[in-house]
């Protein structure tokens, strides 16, 4: 934190309401329920800490209007309308992003072509090719390398060693360390007996306030470009292969990974370790659970579904029940000479 703020202060920050009697309350820093003290805030959304929001030593807790009554009495309480949203405002309002400081590195290398705002920050080791265009307030990280002709928009922060090739990137996104951005994707043709490459000239156009996780891979297009929207938030470690289009708001978790040529709508959720595959649609507001495997279009906007093959969420856990029962109900008999199952 940059300093100590009162209870009125994160308030009006996050638009919370407050007992005025308790709008002096000095903070000091954020806290985890069970650990907090009265100098200190916390928060409460899920359920499965009522019993430690109902005893914290916290002197205030960012809570909706339904769950208020579960925070301990002697606890201020400041009520919003949802608790986890005005949580993230609130931790970004006491430990704001530190100012970028402009500045370009002497151990950059920089070609002479590159058009830089001197309002960006190139740290040490980074290599910047021919033709690539750095926006006002960006900072490009100690090691990484911009290919030739990249463009990167406004106040964006590309962490230590990336590689971003034929690229084009939006305003506010954050690029975290080790992601590879425009590399070939998997394109090859057999004859006889051969194994050629077909060679990728596509590129990859990246959105505004997309965050992209740690080694996380987005190949380029074959022909036309790979794309990521707006507001596109992807854990670390998913692959995104070439031609891809993911629509706004896209929430990707770890370890998925999206075979080429394939969209996704709008909104769409997708659980840690799924996989998609190829030249398939997606359909808006989808959600697809962990560890699916989705082998075909989903068409139905909202739909949530699970397993593999991926099918609906209800049928998914029918399935589960009967296959339990099945294995319950299985019998054991064993002989001298063999063991079947009945």
């Amino acid at each position: 934190m940059t300093g100590s703020f009162t209870l009125r202060e994160i308030a009006d920050a996050i638009g919370a309401e407050i007992d005025d009697g308790q709008s002096d309350l000095v903070i000091e820093s954020f806290a985890p329920l069970g650990k907090a003290n009265k100098n200190q805030i916390s928060f409460f959304d899920n359920d499965l800490y009522a019993a430690q929001a109902g005893v914290t030593q916290a002197g205030a807790v960012i809570v909706s209007k339904d769950k208020s009554s579960i925070v301990a009495e002697g606890a201020a309480k400041l009520v919003v309308e949802n608790s986890y949203a005005c949580f993230a405002k609130a931790m970004a309002f006491l430990y704001p992003k530190a100012e970028v400081k402009p500045g370009i590195s002497s151990q950059a290398t920089i070609s002479s072509s590159a058009e830089i705002d001197v309002t960006a920050r190139i740290e040490p080791g980074a290599v910047i090719y021919a033709n690539t265009k750095i926006g006002a307030g960006t900072v490009i990280g100690a090691g990484t390398v911009i290919g030739e002709g990249v463009e990167i928009g406004q106040n964006c922060t590309i962490e230590p060693h990336v590689t971003l090739l034929k690229a084009k990137i939006g305003n506010d996104s954050i690029i975290h360390s080790g992601v590879r951005i425009g590399q070939d994707g998997f394109g090859f043709a057999q004859d006889q007996g051969k194994i050629i490459k077909v060679p990728q000239i596509g590129g990859v156009v990246i959105g505004d306030e997309v965050e992209i996780g740690a080694n996380t891979t987005i190949d380029c297009g074959a022909m036309e470009d790979t794309i990521i929207g707006d507001m596109c938030k992807l854990d670390c470690q998913v692959q995104i292969g070439h031609n891809v289009k993911l629509g706004k708001g896209c929430r990707i978790v770890a370890q998925v990974g999206i075979a080429g040529s394939t969209e996704v709508g709008d909104g769409t959720i997708i659980g840690g370790q799924s996989g998609l595959a190829g030249h398939i649609k997606i359909a808006e507001q989808v959600m697809i659970a962990a560890r699916s495997g989705v082998t075909k279009s989903v068409e139905d906007p909202r739909a949530i579904v699970a397993g593999f093959p991926a099918m609906p969420m209800g049928q998914w856990r029918k399935l589960q029940a009967l296959l339990r029962r099945m294995a319950k109900g299985a019998r054991i008999k064993k002989s001298d000479t063999n063991q079947e199952i009945e």
